[in-house]
């Protein structure tokens, strides 16, 4: 039975992270991953001309950012994309872009200015929407079509940040605080891969870390943690072998915890780590990623959003879950590709 200092369960982000601090640190590590590659959520893949991420997609504020920091520190090309959008109507006909745009920025300014009492954030958004549609474009209230689409649409972008089926699935209260500095910047051909490359010493050709061992499509089935502190951990994977460690660290995703944490810890855990498991909720973003032999879509963008009128979805009774498709996007690692953005039901649904 191997032993190590750490072994670290999930080498996604959080998980790749904790491993190379400690073995930087001359730990002995172990890292372990379900799956046939590292990275969790971030995915880059080859892809048309370059690359395109099936997962993470942007480094979200430069300040304070370790991401960002990194990659600066490493001179690796990082830019920041501009998500303004150009609106196109289900007939063709450009929307009013000026306008589109400034609702959705008040709409995404009002996220940070929650009410005193926490309610749902889809109604907090609509009351103070209408009430700066009154006092700044008061002839938009004749155009009730507009609105209610344009609510639609917001709703689709609050659960496309949120990862939520409805916007009124989120309270008003949260203590997320955003970074300074652009909010999308992209890694474009470089690939987010280039973060874990350089958590594990490997960007350029480099020599990796010599005290930490990966080991890839290894599923954990078990962890039997001590009530002694004295004793070791034991992690028992699917595969039948067993590892020992002075420390475990467990970064899977809440979805696997939810499947797995009554069968996966011995003893069980907490109650109030089961309950804080139980109660937290696992959203979903999906991406429809299409190739292309050459871009036709205007140079000028680089995202592009839709608004149904009343009378086009009248006349689609089937595929109707093309109304929940958001947006489209040109990734920059790819400018052959492009990216629908949807979530929720019709997330589960096209995957």
């Amino acid at each position: 039975m191997a032993s190590y200092d750490t072994i670290v369960i999930g080498m996604g982000a959080a998980g790749t992270t904790a491993a190379s601090m400690l073995a930087k640190a001359g730990k002995r590590v172990l890292g372990l991953d379900a799956q046939d590659r590292i990275g969790g959520r971030v995915n880059t893949v080859p892809f048309g001309d370059g690359v395109v991420e099936l997962g993470a997609e942007w480094i979200h504020g430069t300040r304070p950012s370790p991401v960002y920091d990194l990659a600066i520190q490493n001179n690796v090309s990082v830019i920041e994309q501009d998500i303004s959008m150009e609106v196109f109507m289900s007939d063709g006909s450009l929307a009013d872009k000026e306008l589109v745009n400034e609702l959705l920025n008040f709409c995404l300014q009002v996220v940070d200015d929650p009410p005193p009492t926490p309610g749902p954030l889809g109604q907090h958004i609509t009351k103070k929407l209408m009430d700066y549609i009154k006092d700044k474009h008061p002839s938009l209230l004749n155009d009730q079509a507009f609105i209610q689409e344009f609510l639609s649409f917001m709703d689709l972008m609050v659960d496309n940040y949120e990862a939520t089926d409805s916007w009124n699935d989120i309270t008003t209260e949260s203590r997320y605080e955003e970074l300074e500095g652009h909010q999308h910047v992209s890694w474009h051909k470089n690939g987010y891969k280039t973060l874990f490359e350089i958590l594990l010493n490997t960007y350029k050709n480099g020599p990796g870390l010599p005290t930490l061992t990966i080991k890839l499509k290894t599923e954990v089935s078990q962890i039997v943690w001590p009530q002694d502190p004295e004793a070791k951990v034991v992690v028992k994977c699917k595969d039948g072998a067993e590892y020992t460690a002075d420390n475990v660290i467990v970064t899977v995703s809440v979805g696997v915890l939810k499947e797995r944490h009554t069968a996966l810890f011995s003893p069980p855990l907490p109650q109030k780590k089961a309950d804080a498991i139980a109660t937290l909720t696992m959203g979903l973003l999906g991406k429809i990623i299409l190739l292309f032999p050459d871009p036709w879509w205007p140079k000028d963008h680089s995202f592009y959003g839709f608004l149904w009128r009343p009378e086009d979805k009248k006349n689609i009774t089937e595929d109707t879950w093309a109304f929940r498709l958001i947006a489209a996007s040109n990734p920059m690692g790819c400018k052959n590709a492009l990216t629908m953005w949807t979530n929720g039901e019709v997330g589960r649904l096209v995957s």
